[in-house]
């Protein structure tokens, strides 16, 4: 994979696949090390539209407390990111997820790797367990392509999910499987 910021990432590489459409939003300015995501999807064709409160490495600088309105697209990828969402306040949890949904037309596919409950410890605060991205398709008209967790190190842990949207039903915000972190 060359200059792919998949190169140590070959579980992260695995929900991507296949790609799918021509257009992409990001939540966050994601990187490893110096290979920007952006970059490197750009230079596949992609038209990649990245958000973060930061405004770093080409990404708008928006809030995911509030809505959006970028249109939808054919890939969302959320890795790392909604985590770090409204520390303090559910509600902008809500607000984020709701903007992940409403980004899937129908056929979009979202990829989303999130830290496991119980591993991260200092890293965010809104973890999701599984069977939350199993209620989010359920209600909101995804189907689940793959689901799994892997271990990144002893402390480390992380929810990995790809899910295609099969129906444009109205957002609808789990009642069940997210874990608010104490730091």
């Amino acid at each position: 994979m060359g200059d792919s910021p998949f190169h140590n990432r070959p579980e992260e590489w695995d929900l991507y696949n296949p790609l799918v459409g021509s257009s992409m939003l990001e939540l966050g300015n994601k990187k490893n090390g110096d290979l920007v995501y952006k970059t490197f999807f750009r230079a596949m064709g992609f038209k990649h539209t990245s958000i973060d409160m930061n405004g770093l490495d080409g990404a708008l600088k928006m809030d995911l407390r509030e809505p959006l309105n970028l249109g939808t697209f054919d890939m969302v990828t959320n890795i790392g990111t909604s985590e770090h969402v409204s520390e303090n306040d559910f509600e902008g949890q809500i607000a984020c997820w709701k903007n992940i949904v409403d980004a899937c037309d129908e056929g979009s596919v979202l990829i989303c790797g999130t830290p496991a409950p119980g591993a991260w410890r200092h890293h965010g605060t809104w973890y999701p367990y599984p069977v939350f991205f199993e209620e989010l398709a359920s209600l909101n008209g995804f189907e689940i392509e793959k689901i799994y967790e892997i271990r990144q190190g002893t402390n480390r842990a992380a929810v990995m999910a790809r899910l295609v949207r099969k129906d444009l039903s109205p957002f609808a915000m789990p009642g069940i499987g997210i874990y608010k972190n104490v730091r």
